[in-house]
């Protein structure tokens, strides 16, 4: 009897028909990203473990960063006729922490094709301006262009917010993936980031 019970408990582990399709992935992802109306671009990556627990249904937990900047072109010829770059660059970067429960519109041995929704946890520092004022030497009289910063909002800043994402997941010899997904990021410090990524996978 305890045989045909320990039986029982481990056949699903290990059966064949359990391994039809897998279960388990880790994988890593880089792409393009663009903050709030989509002026401030920039790049975005992450690492994330996820495992499905029913056929079409998965979940998935990760993190990873997006790195964001812009620049106000202002350049002004000085009183010895160089021509002076003297733009504005700003840089958002942030760390967060997401997670994932993901619906599998298809799904087989080969291909992934589905849609997710979760929470989100993020860490974000911003040299990013609220207004910005520029003053050529023509409106002043001064020798050179005058700038003037307004900041409102806080350098850094902790937020939590929702994510979405759609993706598309190709598994060569049931043990690497090669995907690309989009997401939609939404938090309480008001921004908006929309990410493309290309992502490489272990399956198992």
């Amino acid at each position: 009897m305890y045989k045909l019970f320990s039986f029982l408990i481990l056949f699903p582990l290990f059966a064949p028909a359990q391994k039809a399709f897998v279960q388990r992935h880790i994988q890593v992802s880089a792409g393009t990203s663009f903050n709030g109306t989509g002026d401030i671009s920039g790049f975005a990556f992450n690492a994330e473990y996820g495992q499905y627990f029913k056929k079409k249904f998965s979940w998935n937990a990760g993190m990873g960063g997006t790195v964001h900047d812009k620049v106000e072109p202002v350049f002004y010829t000085n009183q010895s006729g160089e021509l002076i770059d003297a733009s504005v660059r700003a840089t958002i970067a942030g760390f967060q922490v997401t997670g994932f429960v993901s619906y599998s519109i298809i799904r087989d041995k080969k291909h992934d094709f589905l849609l997710g929704i979760g929470p989100v946890v993020r860490y974000q520092s911003s040299s990013y301006w609220d207004f910005l004022g520029v003053f050529p030497p023509a409106g002043t009289g001064l020798p050179f262009t005058v700038i003037s910063f307004i900041n409102i909002t806080p350098q850094r800043t902790f937020a939590i917010g929702g994510t979405g994402q759609i993706g598309y997941y190709y598994t060569i010899n049931r043990k690497i993936s090669l995907g690309i997904a989009g997401r939609l990021h939404l938090d309480s410090n008001g921004d908006i980031l929309r990410n493309a990524l290309l992502s490489l996978g272990r399956r198992f």
